[in-house]
């Protein structure tokens, strides 16, 4: 898949929610075909390789997700972007990850990402060790297990490990810099900022029985645009680079930029 020139942007206007998700279900689709028709993943050493595939499933279950509320009613767009995000985040780490072409430095990527998790669960530690002691006993045997990962040698080498930089930064870094801005915006959605409340009070139509407190009912057809190019966009990444990552040719997988490029330029041209 190629990768964003500085003029690719998620545009807002107005489209057919069901004709754009019939060309996001095709992209699972076929996607789901090709993953099925590949060969299983050789344990060489690495845990990098096998992680990939599993943040690729998790932004295929993120699209399918989408797909089924947008199958509902237009008023579900809040929930639909949250899985967008979701997607589009698992999608930015994997293809950080894969970047390198030397393998022991996308594991190195792959222990610093996960290192992210073990700092988590000592922070957690710390914090319900109170409530609940047993918590810091089970923090410490998973950082005894990723020390045992951790200080493996690869070739007679240790392996150099790359601390998760920040989803800026990964996008940057692999070349979609321009799409981060759209992330940011879904964003604001999933944690509910200022920009969720304004789009809700314009966007939908309810009477929560308090007297005089309706809300006049707008077109959500155009806030779709941002889910949908950042879902078919995620997808195709993290189904790609895996693919290609696990032996696959680009020829091979012509279906799947094919089925992409035919819900972007349906979306942004709706």
């Amino acid at each position: 898949m190629a990768r964003s020139s500085s003029s690719v942007s998620f545009p807002f206007d107005k489209m057919n929610i069901h004709e754009a998700n019939l060309r996001l279900a095709r992209l699972i689709d076929v996607c789901r075909k090709k993953i099925g028709a590949g060969t299983d993943i050789p344990f060489l050493g690495f845990e990098y390789d096998s992680n990939a595939a599993a943040l690729m499933e998790i932004v295929l279950q993120h699209a399918e997700a989408l797909r089924e509320l947008a199958k509902e009613e237009e008023r579900f767009f809040f929930a639909a972007s949250s899985c967008a995000r979701s997607a589009m985040e698992a999608a930015v780490v994997l293809a950080w990850i894969l970047d390198p072409k030397d393998k022991a430095q996308k594991e190195g990527r792959w222990l610093g990402y996960y290192e992210t998790m073990i700092k988590f669960h000592r922070i957690m530690s710390k914090e319900l060790v109170d409530v609940d002691p047993a918590i810091d006993e089970d923090a410490a045997k998973l950082r005894d297990a990723h020390e045992i990962v951790r200080n493996r040698k690869i070739d007679g080498k240790d392996i150099p490990i790359q601390a998760k930089p920040s989803m800026e930064q990964m996008m940057a870094s692999t070349g979609y810099g321009p799409l981060y801005s759209s992330y940011r915006e879904l964003c604001q959605i999933v944690h509910v900022g200022p920009e969720m409340v304004f789009r809700f009070k314009q966007g939908v139509q309810f009477d929560n029985g308090l007297s005089g407190y309706r809300i006049t009912r707008r077109m959500l057809g155009s806030e779709w645009t941002v889910p949908f190019l950042a879902t078919g966009w995620s997808v195709a990444l993290a189904v790609i680079a895996t693919l290609t990552e696990l032996g696959d040719s680009s020829s091979n997988l012509r279906d799947i930029h094919e089925a992409q490029k035919a819900l972007m330029d349906y979306v942004k041209n709706e």
